[in-house]
């Protein structure tokens, strides 16, 4: 059974557009999670600076350049070398379809997705489609940035992404932010139950979604 109808490939589109369809990320569904754990998110900007940089200067190295931003460039620019040193990572770079926008409607509750992948890959003889996404971590050893996987959701992203694409394969690159800079390799279908926790994760949160947008439809409008 699928899990998602209507997929389209919004090719080009930039970061900003993608922001501003009216769509639900997996980013959203972090927030509504924390919502109704009554922990609102509080994101980092100097964090989410320094990713956003790292992913440009990584997937996307002819649009980097350093801004008047407050981040630690020299620590991006260490990152996104070592990742290209990897011969693995270079082949997946080189195949792979960069930052590219895809929707879709996930079918047992009518709430309209958005993903985008860091990189995806086609199989050029059978057509198989696979997915990498890259992590920074303050992990100290490969175990320990496995163990993140469940803690920071990254099941739920990958059981996402996997599901609205179709893909067979989910890799995660994990580039440890202090010396020795260690790039480790995850291949999530590889982890028994791994992509079945992930679904359940996103299936409950799409569905409390779909029930507050339904409440806020039949909430009576106070007279003006």
């Amino acid at each position: 059974m699928k899990m998602f109808a209507n997929h389209r490939h919004h090719a080009g589109l930039t970061q900003e557009a993608h922001r501003a369809l009216p769509f639900i990320s997996n980013t959203d569904l972090s927030n509504l999670k924390a919502e109704l754990l009554g922990k609102p998110n509080t994101p980092n900007p100097v964090a989410l600076t320094f990713g956003s940089h790292f992913h440009t200067a990584t997937l996307e190295p002819h649009r980097y350049a350093r801004t008047e931003e407050l981040c630690d460039w020299s620590l991006v620019e260490t990152l996104a070398a070592e990742v290209r040193r990897q011969r693995y990572c270079r082949d997946l770079l080189f195949r792979g379809q960069a930052e590219q926008t895809h929707t879709a409607t996930h079918a047992a509750t009518g709430v309209p997705v958005k993903i985008r992948p860091d990189l995806l890959h086609v199989s050029p003889r059978i057509g198989k489609v696979g997915l990498v996404d890259f992590k920074t971590t303050s992990a100290r050893d490969y175990a320990g940035f496995c163990a993140t996987i469940e803690q920071y959701d990254y099941d739920r992203q990958a059981a996402l992404y996997a599901d609205v694409l179709g893909a067979t394969r989910f890799t995660i690159i994990g580039v440890q932010k202090k010396a020795p800079f260690a790039v480790w390799q995850v291949e999530l279908f590889n982890i028994p139950g791994l992509f079945e926790q992930g679904r359940k994760k996103y299936t409950r949160l799409l569905r409390a979604y779909a029930e507050q947008s339904a409440g806020r439809l039949l909430a009576p409008k106070s007279a003006a």
